[in-house]
């Protein structure tokens, strides 16, 4: 069995792998010969509770700050576990004892409401299979405070690993030397990469690689580090890692903005270090940077700073470029992904993008969903046919396409010049009741009208893809330019970022020849557009 170890760390990250987690718990079946699509093993590890009951918990690491985790408990023991490690501290000690407890977080109302569907807390399962799916009952959009707050699935207790909160009179938004130097005193302090990590590596049989998600601006230079001490002895394991940038764009930072400057220098900084450390690398632009447009017109209340509603949405294309590597009977696996999209070798950064839903009942055709409505997440660009369809490489992921739709697909295909895609056919995309109402009954829909508006799908047809392309020296291009500006006007920031001016002259070098490395070819137009309406807009 090919495993996969997944790492996700931050706020945001882990808004998006609680959706991801949720829809690779709706995989599981439960009747009897009834196959799942998935290959569970890959991304799940089997175990037992304090009970003595089989259960199935994610192979992750998940890191937080201490006070993104709200209501989570302590993982698959719960309560329980917590207080054997108490008492078996206090029996040690003879004195008297003062025991003091911060009063608990109330649970999310979805969490409650799960509960009580289930059971009661504590019930055998820790995978919600008695949860009735039809169930009207999902999180209102105001009231997730957290991404504890509608996860479904148990998580061992090594996974989640308790970062110490920054003091909130402190701003280190962007901070690589202080993510760095944080990483490796919570080594230090825990041993976690001869430990849970070590412990992760062990219980697979053929460990195929990891796949990383973080938060640049608060966890890029920590996640840099994990990442090379990770590579220090598996040199030749496949990492694909999608990093969250920033929401500060070069070229659109005022020259007095320092926290700006000093995060928009830790994006370049991690994606020049994840040149030489990843295998694939997928960057996500900020949600606070995309632009409206036809991709997002059947999305319900839909605004881009809102974690909970982008974070599902990220979450539906990253779940489904990776879903080829853990479908059953699949040949594909990281490497290979890695060999479609990097063939030439040099160009181990690509685009993810797609659109969803899928509506069309002629998706491909010219001039139809797929170039009106496909949108990159990676450059939040406009919906372009020419960035697809002059491709070096692409890797399509197809949910749920009806047969007309596929045979539209195939004449799609025999209409390209440049690339024929490797393309992945699989059934629609699950929306458990976790998932944000975003989407609502079509109106072709059999249910009466007045309860349309009412009823969320439970799943999805859309499409998928990870694309590489010559428009990604425009990305390196702005990057580069913005730390040429910072090498000669910004000094102060970097001195105080702990950088001095020969890094930022080699940062600036190495982005330059990143934006070459891609240039071949590129005709594509130069810059990258942005949306700039009100903090406080709605698509």
């Amino acid at each position: 069995m090919k495993e996969i170890i997944y790492i996700q760390a931050g706020n945001f990250a882990n808004h998006i792998g609680t959706h991801f987690w949720n829809t690779q718990e709706s995989y599981f079946t439960y009747e009897e010969g009834e196959d799942p699509i998935v290959e569970h093993d890959i991304s799940f590890r089997e175990g037992r509770t304090l009970n003595g009951e089989s259960t199935f918990c994610p192979r992750l690491l998940l890191f937080d700050h201490k006070s993104n985790f709200g209501v989570l408990d302590d993982g698959l023991y719960g309560d329980e576990a917590a207080e054997i490690e108490l008492e078996g501290i206090t029996s040690e000690w003879n004195g008297s004892i003062v025991e003091y407890r911060q009063d608990a977080l109330p649970k999310s109302e979805y969490q409650a409401h799960l509960e009580e569907e289930f059971g009661g807390e504590g019930s055998s399962s820790h995978f919600r299979d008695s949860i009735d799916e039809s169930s009207s009952y999902r999180p209102a959009t105001s009231s997730v405070r957290y991404w504890s707050d509608y996860s479904r699935v148990a998580l061992h207790p090594r996974t989640t690993q308790r970062i110490p909160n920054v003091p909130e009179y402190e701003n280190h938004d962007g901070d690589w030397v202080l993510g760095r130097d944080t990483f490796k005193r919570y080594d230090e302090e825990i041993s976690l990469m001869e430990g849970s990590f070590r412990v992760f590596v062990e219980e697979c049989d053929s460990l195929q690689g990891l796949q990383v998600m973080n938060d640049t601006t608060s966890f890029g230079g920590f996640t840099h580090s994990l990442i090379t001490s990770f590579r220090d002895e598996f040199t030749k394991t496949s990492c694909f890692t999608f990093p969250i940038l920033s929401s500060s764009v070069p070229g659109l930072i005022e020259a007095d903005d320092a926290i700006g400057i000093r995060k928009a220098l830790n994006d370049a900084l991690f994606l020049r270090s994840l040149d030489e450390l990843s295998t694939i690398c997928i960057p996500f632009q900020s949600p606070v940077n995309w632009q409206r447009g036809r991709w997002s017109r059947n999305f319900n209340h839909f605004s881009r700073r809102n974690l909970y509603q982008t974070s599902a949405l990220l979450s539906t294309h990253l779940e489904s470029t990776t879903l080829p590597v853990r479908l059953r009977d699949t040949t594909d696996d990281l490497s290979s992904i890695a060999s479609i999209l990097n063939w030439r070798e040099v160009t181990r950064f690509a685009h993810i993008g797609g659109v969803f839903p899928l509506t069309s009942t002629s998706p491909f055709d010219a001039g139809g969903e797929l170039e009106r409505r496909l949108y990159d997440h990676t450059m939040s660009s406009t919906p372009d046919p020419h960035i697809i369809n002059s491709a070096l490489a692409r890797v399509d992921v197809l949910r749920g396409l009806s047969s007309f739709q596929q045979s539209s697909y195939e004449e799609y295909l025999d209409g390209l010049r440049l690339i024929i895609p490797h393309n992945v056919r699989a059934p629609s995309i699950p929306l458990p009741t976790s998932f944000p109402p975003l989407l609502l009954q079509e109106p072709s829909s059999p249910v009466p009208d007045r309860q349309i508006a009412n009823i969320p799908l439970t799943s999805v047809s859309a499409v998928s893809m990870l694309f590489t392309t010559p428009s990604t020296s425009n990305m390196f291009s702005l990057y580069a330019d913005f730390v040429e500006t910072v090498l000669h006007k910004n000094g102060d920031v970097t001195e105080r970022m702990g950088l001095d001016r020969d890094d930022i002259r080699i940062l600036m070098n190495d982005l330059r020849i990143l934006e070459d490395t891609y240039k071949e070819g590129n005709d594509a137009g130069s810059g990258v557009a942005y949306s700039s309406f009100g903090e406080d807009e709605e698509f």
